[in-house]
């Protein structure tokens, strides 16, 4: 069907629309200048006066950024015989002296725009139909084009949908995330208003959009209308895979409206939980993987790193402090004498077998914020009764009560740190042995070290694969959550990107530091680059998150037909998930450059020649993608030589911040380019017979928005020759 044209001089709506807009625009600004004004802001007295003042001004900031685009689509639909137009936005308006409010992007009538369907029954109110569905592309308080998705006068389906989604597919990338709220397509949408209160798995291919999606949906969790669901966003977090996508994507949510969410890693998470920020976290099992040519010991460090994040792991940890925490009640007494107002001195005692019955009760109740404040919470409540302390004087009770439960405390639960303890039971068979969950030949495993050759910090410091072994014991004595000051609470909602790179551990972790129901993962199973981390499939973390259902997006968006077609002959050979389509957007073939394998200088003439030719085409955000840091910082230097002067990215503490900059695949991974250089791209660098390794290079070909290389020095790998 052809699509409906869009040009301004052809559409017959083009002007009717141009005035609405300038209408809107005209009723906005006025009420931006009606809240600015405070005179008008006038209470009871001047404190009300004040405050009304301050709330008016904060809503005027919120519209301001909202005027020169105050909308960027439109929907006519027909309610109990009635016909109106609702105008969708960035931001919601209400006019109230005209026609001219917005309806937001994330309300319940906000959804109608980006669905497939052509009725709806609200809420509140009578049943509707779509009659017409239409983009608005405007600029600067201008409308540049208008495009009709849906009219059934024109019958039914345009064909503008994908004309408008070709259209910004064919912008150049950014420095940062964008959003997608002007093209959000069904099946994200689907996704991303799966309901409230529900965890969701996000399963989508690279390109797909499931990250912007996770952000979308946190934004929708903020929306008054989940009721009792609604998330507020000081109270939500993000986990990303690491900071250098942490600070490209995080700037995406004040764009969609809500500031003030934690945007982290989950090794900083975990760290700032425990108290060591300045703990150096490592990940010596992705160095074996990345430089050991040995795939005994790289199965070895993989199967032992898989199972240490294996959810078993957590009643491992608990039998281990129910032993340890039973032992150190041996012997142990509370005797302390209490004033009361107007009685005789008491004294409250409870003997050891007292303690041990209410250490069990603790343990059955798992208290969020742990054993060690659950106890000391049974013991003060134990005393107000025995007592009989009035509410009045509970108090003062708790006070003379403090020393010497803090005595008892410390006795039972102090020389229990998560570091020293994770690795106390990782050192000792007898303890992983108590639960009865590990083989003896998993236990084994635990006990074997194959990252001997790798070196370590000469500082404190944690492996990633020991981090959520040491947050579960964090987790039972100390608690784990949100610190709102010194009180622990559940976060209320908690977005992971890169979701199949968690272990079920962390999952289950996770699950109890999160409102029931409240966690978002968005994974690829196919881009599972740290698989010795996560789960070997989806239903492991459904068995952590009860209730959680899988959506798949089957479309990618990132990349052209040329560079899609590329990644899918690669991913068919381990692929796991549903089939990807792409969108059938033709751009440039995927440029090969290979010089024979004596070549003097290698690949760098060739990396420096696609680097111009990719300037050449138009392209200034380029990747030059390696396999390792050492790669790109030794590529960095020496392409210097032949003019090209790219800046690293190595490390996490490197932000990107656009232009042409060489990087390794594991830092690249979840960032898009208007270019990409794949550098080595051959079968020695990427070994062919090992599954980690196509799964390697299929990341670093997946990069690309617009116009893929491939260089190698000799043949090119066979699954992209």
């Amino acid at each position: 069907m052809p699509v409906a044209e869009s040009r301004p001089e052809t559409h017959p709506d083009f002007e009717l629309e141009s005035q609405h807009l300038a209408s809107t625009v005209a009723a906005m600004l006025r009420q931006i200048e009606f809240w600015e004004d405070r005179d008008r802001q006038m209470g009871a007295d001047l404190e009300t006066s004040i405050i009304l003042g301050d709330q008016a001004e904060e809503f005027a900031a919120l519209l301001s950024p909202h005027v020169h685009q105050p909308y960027f689509g439109s929907l006519k639909v027909r309610v109990a015989g009635r016909e109106q137009t609702l105008y969708i936005g960035k931001h919601g308006f209400r006019d109230v002296k005209g026609p001219h409010s917005v309806v937001s992007w994330d309300s319940e009538v906000g959804s109608l725009f980006y669905s497939q369907a052509l009725g709806w029954t609200p809420r509140k109110g009578s049943a509707g139909v779509i009659k017409r569905r239409r983009q608005l592309d405007i600029h600067a308080k201008g409308l540049l084009r208008v495009t009709d998705l849906y009219d059934d006068e024109q019958g039914g389906d345009t064909g503008g949908r994908e004309e408008v989604l070709l259209r910004r597919l064919q912008e150049g990338s950014t420095a940062g995330m964008r959003d997608v709220v002007e093209t959000l397509q069904p099946e994200q949408n689907e996704a991303m208003r799966a309901p409230a209160g529900m965890p969701v798995i996000i399963q989508g291919a690279a390109g797909s959009g499931k990250t912007t999606i996770g952000f979308h949906r946190l934004t929708w969790m903020t929306n008054a209308d989940r009721g009792p669901h609604r998330a507020r966003p000081e109270a939500c977090m993000v986990l990303m895979p690491n900071r250098v996508l942490a600070t490209y994507a995080a700037r995406i949510l004040p764009e969609l409206g809500i500031e003030r969410v934690v945007v982290t890693t989950p090794e900083a998470w975990a760290t700032g939980l425990l108290g060591l920020e300045k703990l150096e976290v490592t990940d010596r099992t992705l160095s074996l993987l990345l430089t050991d040519r040995d795939n005994t010991r790289r199965a070895l460090a993989w199967r032992r790193a898989k199972l240490l994040g294996d959810a078993r792991m957590l009643d491992v940890v608990r039998t281990h402090l129910w032993n340890r925490f039973n032992a150190a009640l041996r012997g142990q007494r509370l005797s302390e004498t209490v004033a009361l107002r107007g009685r005789e001195p008491q004294t409250f005692t409870l003997e050891e077998p007292q303690l041990a019955a209410m250490l069990r009760d603790v343990f059955a109740a798992d208290p969020l914020e742990g054993y060690r404040t659950g106890m000391r919470r049974a013991i003060e409540a134990e005393a107000l009764a025995q007592l009989h302390v009035p509410e009045d004087e509970e108090p003062s009770v708790r006070r003379q009560l403090a020393t010497p439960l803090t005595t008892l405390l410390g006795r039972v639960f102090a020389s229990t740190t998560p570091i020293t303890e994770a690795r106390r039971l990782l050192g000792s068979p007898e303890a992983l042995a108590a639960s009865g969950l590990l083989t003896e030949r998993e236990i084994a495993l635990l006990g074997t070290d194959p990252l001997s050759g790798i070196p370590t910090p000469r500082r404190a410091h944690a492996d990633v694969t020991e981090l959520p072994l040491m947050l579960a014991v964090q987790a039972f004595t100390g608690g784990i959550g949100r610190l709102d000051g010194r009180t622990l609470e559940p976060f209320d909602h908690v977005v992971l990107d890169e979701a199949q790179d968690y272990s079920p551990l962390l999952y289950a972790l996770l699950g109890r530091a999160t409102r029931p129901g409240h966690i978002t993962a968005l994974g690829d199973l196919n881009q599972g680059m740290h698989g010795y981390k996560g789960p070997s499939s989806w239903e492991a973390v459904q068995a952590q998150l009860p209730g959680a259902e899988v959506r798949t997006l089957g479309r990618t968006y990132r990349s052209t037909r040329q560079i899609t077609e590329l990644g899918a002959r690669i991913a068919a050979t381990y692929n796991r998930a549903a089939a990807v389509q792409g969108v059938d957007r033709d751009g440039a073939e995927v440029q090969r450059y290979v010089a024979p394998a004596d070549s003097p200088h290698g690949e760098l003439p060739l990396i420096a020649q696609a680097v111009k030719d990719a300037q050449a085409a138009g392209h200034t955000n380029i990747a030059i993608v390696t396999r390792r840091g050492v790669d790109a910082d030794r590529l960095a230097e020496a392409l210097r030589e032949f003019d090209t002067d790219a800046q690293p990215i190595t490390t996490q503490e490197h932000r990107f911040r656009g232009g042409l900059v060489i990087l390794p695949v594991n830092l690249a991974k979840g960032l898009e380019f208007s270019a990409a250089i794949v550098a080595s791209a051959n079968a020695d660098t990427y070994d062919e017979s090992t599954e980690y390794e196509r799964r390697l290079l299929y990341v670093s070909a997946s990069r690309a928005l617009h116009w893929l290389a491939l260089v190698s020095v000799g043949d090119l790998h066979p699954l992209v020759a």
